[in-house]
């Protein structure tokens, strides 16, 4: 059996609610008071024309001790509400205006009726007391009922105005006051629909946070910060996770790398080892000379081989954080000491150094002159012929954070300049750019990473700059404290 659903009734506004109820209560409150007034007023009013109808029959009962003639009590009783009837003994009037008619059940009797005694009766009915003069007439006494009623008619009008102006007044003052009172609620609304279309900056602010609306729109700005705040360190947290990943991803990319690289590298000059001893053993038989010629290159492939062992442990203490024996030690005198190192191992080349004077660095002077070394044996390798290489070492106060003061050593070579694409990638572990050279005149592709992580190690950088004419390898170490001495362009060949 199909169920109809219910209609739904349309929700109101939450200010048309406390309007609505709050002028129902002051429509049910002057309701009652009105009735509970109107009841009060009437039986005062009551009360008081009984106390007037009680004074003035004690009156009449002084009159008679004063022996007033019934003909001038009349007139000296009626009045103030009050009217005063002489009537003889079979209920004619002999003196005054009688009250007119009145409903059944109330007024003076007729000609057969006794004179009743003193009586309060309801609203509309007359009051009425009756006092017996000696000579047999009657003196009746009335108050007229509506007395009571038009005062009772002019206030309940004055309450049915002054309540239907102040019902009206008070709603809209009221739907007023609500009004501003709720602001704040539209502002959440507001608020909140723009944080759901992806505007998370809006805040409510409210300028009063003693009410209630206004502590709960702050308590709603605190809870969105406290959102946000949540937010950003779940996105940190995220991005961290991610950047972590990806390093995690981009470390063991480069540890494949390596040892594929590595053993690359290693199985030429193992299979080169292992053909001259297997020659060795074989050809055992063979003249002194050719045996001693395979011993030679077995012994260059065994050193070359070990020479690349050596350069990969030594790379991975110096990234691991091997640490240095510094010292402070002048880079002018150092770089000196090299160059005239390789003049006399390869009295060819054309070979300048430039200084800037006494140029003092806290360093390890073993690690800086491998450094050197491997830099020095780079350009070699890249000169053109008949090239130049120079060395130039300077202070430079103004490179580094802060204007930290820093030595410069600047390796330059006139051969061709590396392809911009490759000028970070030369200083990674095993790479060659060229391919074609043999790898016992182009090295196994490590000095670059070593001299890199050198550098780095004591607070500095290497660096690749192209420049007119060649290729410059850029090495910036911190000064000792003790800062440099500059003395002048000294250059020597």
């Amino acid at each position: 059996m199909r169920r109809d659903r219910p209609t739904a009734v349309p929700a109101r506004s939450l200010r048309f609610r406390v309007t609505a109820t709050v002028v129902a209560v002051m429509v049910v409150t002057l309701l009652v008071a009105g009735i509970v007034v109107d009841l009060v007023l009437s039986a005062a009013l009551e009360r008081d024309q009984q106390s007037r109808l009680t004074e003035r029959a004690q009156r009449v009962d002084q009159l008679v001790v004063q022996q007033v003639p019934a003909d001038e009590m009349v007139a000296l009783l009626d009045g103030q509400g009050v009217r005063a009837v002489r009537v003889a003994a079979g209920g004619a009037v002999l003196q005054g205006v009688p009250q007119p008619p009145t409903p059944p059940g109330g007024g003076p009797p007729g000609p057969a009726g006794r004179p009743p005694g003193p009586r309060p009766v309801h609203a509309g009915q007359a009051l009425i007391v009756t006092k017996t003069l000696p000579d047999g007439t009657a003196i009746v006494l009335s108050a007229d009922p509506g007395e009571v009623d038009a005062v009772v008619y002019r206030l309940r009008g004055v309450m049915v105005g002054v309540g239907v102006v102040g019902v009206v007044g008070s709603a809209l003052l009221l739907f007023s006051g609500v009004t501003a009172a709720l602001r704040p609620l539209d502002g959440m609304t507001r608020v909140a629909r723009a944080i759901t279309t992806g505007d998370r900056g809006q805040r409510l602010r409210p300028a009063n946070t003693g009410t209630e609306i206004g502590r709960t729109a702050a308590a709603f700005d605190e809870m969105l910060d406290a959102l946000d705040a949540a937010q950003g360190r779940s996105d940190e947290a995220a991005r961290r996770e991610r950047g972590a990943a990806e390093e995690a991803r981009r470390s063991e990319a480069t540890t494949r790398r390596f040892l594929s690289d590595a053993a690359h590298e290693l199985r030429t000059p193992l299979a080169g080892m292992q053909t001259l001893a297997e020659t060795l053993v074989r050809d055992s038989d063979e003249d002194r000379e050719v045996r001693e010629e395979l011993a030679i290159a077995l012994v260059r492939e065994t050193s070359r081989a070990s020479a690349l062992v050596s350069d990969m442990l030594d790379l991975a203490r110096i990234e691991g954080g091997q640490e240095l024996d510094r010292e402070e030690v002048d880079l002018a005198r150092l770089a000196r000491e090299q160059v005239d190192h390789v003049r006399l191992v390869s009295p060819a080349l054309d070979l300048q150094i430039e200084t800037d004077g006494p140029v003092v660095a806290a360093i390890d002077a073993q690690k800086v002159r491998r450094v050197l070394v491997n830099l020095l044996d780079n350009a070699r390798r890249h000169v053109g012929a008949d090239g130049v290489i120079s060395v130039g070492v300077s202070a430079d106060r103004d490179v580094g954070d802060g204007g930290e003061p820093r030595g410069r050593i600047v390796v330059h070579n006139d051969g061709e300049v590396i392809a911009e694409e490759d000028r970070d990638r030369v200083f990674d572990r095993l790479v060659r750019l060229d391919e074609a050279r043999a790898g016992d005149a182009g090295g196994a592709g490590l000095g670059l990473s070593i001299a890199r992580a050198l550098v780095r190690a004591h607070g500095g950088d290497l660096v690749y700059r192209a420049v007119p004419g060649g290729s410059d390898f850029v090495v910036t170490l911190p000064l000792a404290t003790s800062g440099a001495a500059a003395a002048g362009p000294v250059a020597h060949r």
